[in-house]
């Protein structure tokens, strides 16, 4: 059953996707992961309203007219299917990005090539125990990997026009409390095996949230050192295109309201 838990503009993305009118999130309710931090915890639970393909499709038009800069899908692996009968009834003009956690089947990416113009997945973990213990992935490392190649297969060429992407790909990675090596990880397969000037955005927003309190490692925000240290490792890598973060935006003040009455459906 398609659910979403809240479709508006969004501000806080990366520039080139916010830009200044904002980006058109539509967050879908449940995830193929279930990491215990996550920062949209109820809404990876299940939080949500039953809409279907025909609503979502009007969705889309709607964040389009409000001048959303792109259609932004969150959390959508598990709604392929409908997203693309979505986009059969109405195709917005503005660009469709498939912000996802990176655990990505690439035969699913292919049958999306034709809907998607922006791939924004999450590369949470290079250490398999780290995948096991906070998101019970144990094969995250493989699949994350091979999916962000086949991601960059699909869209060879990043297109940024005005400030803002058309086309293109942009790797997340959030720096988790006392995780280091795992972020080191992250940064060198990227030198290793994408473009140096591939767009990679290293996330110091971390706070505790949904069941972070049960793993005394991470139930803290980052200190500025971790942050640092890996903003340093990113730059001796040799990374170009690397968002960095403000730590001020370590705060639930940037986690979206999903109880708000005015929400798109």
């Amino acid at each position: 059953m398609l659910k979403v838990a809240r479709a508006s503009l969004h501000k806080w993305e990366e520039p080139i996707i916010s830009g200044t009118s904002g980006s058109g999130t539509v967050f879908f309710s449940g995830c193929n992961l279930k990491c215990v931090y996550c920062q949209n915890y109820e809404v990876s639970r299940g939080k949500g309203k039953a809409i279907t393909a025909n609503e979502l499709a009007d969705v889309f038009k709607r964040l389009e007219d409000l001048g959303a800069h792109n259609v932004n899908l969150v959390t959508p692996t598990h709604f392929a299917d409908d997203i693309i009968k979505a986009c059969d009834i109405y195709r917005p003009s503005i660009p469709i990005a498939y912000n996802c956690g990176g655990y990505e089947n690439p035969k699913t990416l292919e049958r999306l090539k034709d809907v998607v113009d922006i791939f924004i997945p999450d590369f949470k973990y290079s250490d398999n125990s780290l995948a096991k213990k906070y998101s019970n992935c144990p094969n995250y490392f493989e699949i994350c990997t091979k999916a962000i190649v086949k991601m960059r297969q699909l869209c060879p060429a990043d297109i940024v026009e005005g400030g803002i992407m058309k086309k293109g790909l942009i790797i997340r990675h959030l720096v988790l409390p006392n995780a280091l090596d795992n972020t080191k990880g992250v940064i060198d397969w990227l030198a290793n095996n994408m473009s140096k000037d591939t767009y990679f955005s290293l996330m110091g927003q971390y706070v505790p949230y949904g069941e972070a309190n049960k793993f005394p490692k991470i139930n803290r925000k980052l200190k500025p050192l971790e942050y640092k240290i890996a903003v340093n490792h990113a730059l001796k890598q040799g990374l170009e295109n690397t968002f960095i973060q403000s730590l001020e935006s370590a705060t639930e003040e940037f986690i979206p309201d999903f109880d708000d009455k005015s929400l798109i459906y």
